[in-house]
């Protein structure tokens, strides 16, 4: 027998030989490798036909490695959550009066647009105001947007009964953070979503999550129905609301805590450095991930609050004489591409129009190092610098991405070099 060729679809798939039988016969032949997992799996046809339906093609090689563990507790929250929505909206239309022989459609549907206008309104303000961060702190945003749309339920579901005649103030109101949630959970899922599209396969890893929630949110729907039909009280509604809600929260937590990001923003950038200047070691992104915090603060602090990007007007302002300004540019090496100076209340870095994400990470890394000791720059400024060189080396050995970054960085570029 010869063996022409073998075959394989993905890491996990079947085995096929493609062979000669014999030496006398021209013929190939397709030899399927059957093993005990491969019978199991071919035996249940809904098995496969599920997974081509709701997982992304190449599943498990076209995902990152936190994939599963993620969407099962995304699952979680999002059946949890269309449930809470399911009683919010009965709430909701007996405080817009439906059933109630004295509110007419015309004051029902002055409500509904007063409460669609507000959310429309929150939504632009809210997308002004903290669109930037919503990439650099992913984790903690789609927490908060979770957080913020069980708060705005929990006032649908408590307040808006016992004061009906506040309806239009309150569902106002909650609309508002709901319109910050729908800003929030779609930036920060997108950025989820292209951290597990590992083969460049954005719109297959989205559309499956887009599907995926849609058959959970069907079912959870008519679970939702189901317990309308069966909670005759406050009392109960209260209590299965509450369950419901801790459920959710604690999945968006464990979802958040599942996902292993590669690229520094600055909660893991901190906590990466401090290891490294402690023991000169560098933590791989699963541990930084596992000790980044998602809730509320960091792991790690600075000293003086880091701004990167600054307008060289803080800079004039600050030490005004240019005898004191040419020195401290002196103090770095012609070809950097940022200098750092120290004010008042914080560390400036100013970056040059040539700056790379690279040379970000580069001049986080000397303020840091300043911080620990205000004259290493200028006088141990290539110590640090091969430290630099050393703690990069290990980064891209331990798998961290360094081609960008999520550090919250100014516009502003200049040019101090002659």
């Amino acid at each position: 027998m010869k063996i022409h060729f073998r075959e394989q679809y993905g890491s996990k798939g079947e085995e096929i030989l493609y062979v000669t039988p014999a030496a006398d016969q021209n013929s190939i032949v397709r030899v399927p490798l059957r093993t005990d997992k491969l019978v199991i799996q071919e035996k249940f046809f809904l098995f496969r036909l599920m997974q081509q339906i709701f997982l992304p093609k190449g599943y498990p090689d076209s995902v990152s490695e936190d994939y599963a563990a993620y969407q099962i507790w995304d699952t979680v929250q999002a059946f949890s959550s269309t449930i809470c929505g399911t009683l919010c909206t009965h709430a909701i239309l007996k405080g817009l009066g439906v059933g109630n022989d004295n509110i007419n459609a015309y004051s029902a549907t002055v409500t509904w647009i007063l409460k669609e206008g507000s959310g429309h309104l929150g939504r632009i303000l809210f997308s002004w105001w903290k669109g930037a961060q919503l990439d650099m702190e992913s984790k903690k945003w789609r927490l908060r947007a979770d957080f913020l749309n069980d708060c705005a339920m929990g006032i649908e579901i408590y307040v808006l009964p016992k004061y009906p005649y506040l309806s239009t103030y309150i569902l106002c109101g909650t609309t508002v953070l709901k319109a910050i949630v729908g800003v929030a959970g779609g930036a920060t899922r997108a950025a989820l979503t292209q951290h597990q599209a590992v083969r460049g396969n954005l719109a297959d890893v989205s559309s499956k999550d887009s599907s995926q929630e849609t058959c959970v949110n069907l079912i959870a729907s008519f679970v939702g129905l189901y317990l309308l039909t069966i909670i005759k009280s406050p009392g109960v509604l209260y209590s299965v609301f509450t369950f419901v809600v801790v459920v959710h929260l604690y999945a968006n937590l464990k979802a958040v805590k599942a996902v292993c990001l590669k690229t520094f923003n600055e909660s893991r950038y901190l906590i990466t450095l401090e290891e490294y200047f402690k023991s000169g070691r560098m933590l791989p992104p699963k541990q930084v991930n596992k000790l980044e915090r998602v809730t509320l603060g960091q792991t790690v602090s600075v000293s003086l609050n880091i701004r990167l990007g600054l307008s060289i007007k803080h800079l004039v302002d600050e030490y005004q004489n240019n005898v004191v300004i040419e020195n401290i540019i002196s103090s770095f090496d012609p070809h950097e591409r940022f200098i750092i100076a120290e004010g008042k209340k914080f560390l400036g870095v100013y970056l040059h129009f040539d700056t790379q994400p690279q040379d970000v990470l580069k001049a986080y890394f000397f303020a840091v190092s300043y911080l620990q000791d205000r004259n290493q720059i200028k006088e141990k400024y290539w110590e640090v610098h091969n430290k630099w060189q050393e703690f990069y080396n290990m980064a891209l050995q331990e798998g961290w991405l360094t081609n960008h970054h999520l550090l919250m960085v100014d516009e502003y570029r200049l040019n101090w070099k002659s």
